[in-house]
């Protein structure tokens, strides 16, 4: 019988071989293979299907992910803080970034990268996505924009997607420590500035001569 430790090595390869070729050259055979599993069997035992194995790889890396989010919000509820725009965006970056940019064997987020830009897996990366203490975080950081409703929506849904290209792009390369902590500090001032920027549509709307008062 398969064990458990076959099991997490078939889905370090799953995200590992995805995160290389992308989703469509993925089979459970290439991911016994990569895993050294002789059981042919191994990969439908675990994971029942191709889905079930991302699923399985989406959940293997969110869970410590949203577990470090939710402590977060209820140490905030705890002291009774109202958290900043600052500490909403940190809540939001930086335990996905532990798990990605900050392990040199990760390759979590451009594994995100390829699952999510595939429409057939929609169902499959929206579950994985539905965590409370993410849906709480991205409340927040729509609380902290000063647009309308919908385009605030909007904007913390590019923000989010801009986080991920961002942890793909850099994961995998070596750097010290505090070169991680630099880049992670930068992630978090860029997204800090995509929610303050000022509504287009509402600077559109302003008429030259009110143009012209403000500049004067």
């Amino acid at each position: 019988m398969s064990t458990p430790r076959a099991k997490d090595a078939m889905i370090a390869a799953a995200e590992r071989l995805i995160a290389e070729r992308g989703i469509a050259a993925l089979t459970l055979k290439d991911v016994q293979l990569a895993a050294n599993q002789s059981n042919k069997s191994a990969a439908q035992y675990h994971f029942g299907s191709r889905e079930g194995l991302l699923t399985a790889v989406l959940d293997n890396r969110m869970e410590p992910v949203n577990r470090r989010r939710q402590e977060i919000l209820d140490n905030w509820v705890e002291h009774g803080v109202n958290p900043t725009a600052r500490q909403a965006v940190e809540a939001m970056v930086g335990p996905l970034a532990a798990e990605t940019v900050g392990r040199n064997d990760s390759h979590y987020a451009r594994f995100l990268m390829q699952v999510i830009s595939d429409p057939a897996l929609t169902d499959i990366v929206e579950a994985g996505m539905q965590a409370e203490s993410l849906r709480r975080i991205r409340t927040l950081l729509i609380g902290h924009t000063s647009v309308e409703p919908a385009t605030a929506k909007l904007r913390v849904g590019s923000l989010m997607s801009f986080v991920l290209v961002t942890l793909a792009r850099f994961e995998g390369q070596r750097r010290s420590a505090e070169a991680t902590a630099g880049l992670v500090a930068d992630l978090v001032e860029v997204c800090l500035a995509i929610l303050s920027a000022p509504d287009a549509a509402a600077a559109e709307s302003v008429s030259p001569t009110d143009r012209e008062g403000v500049s004067s």
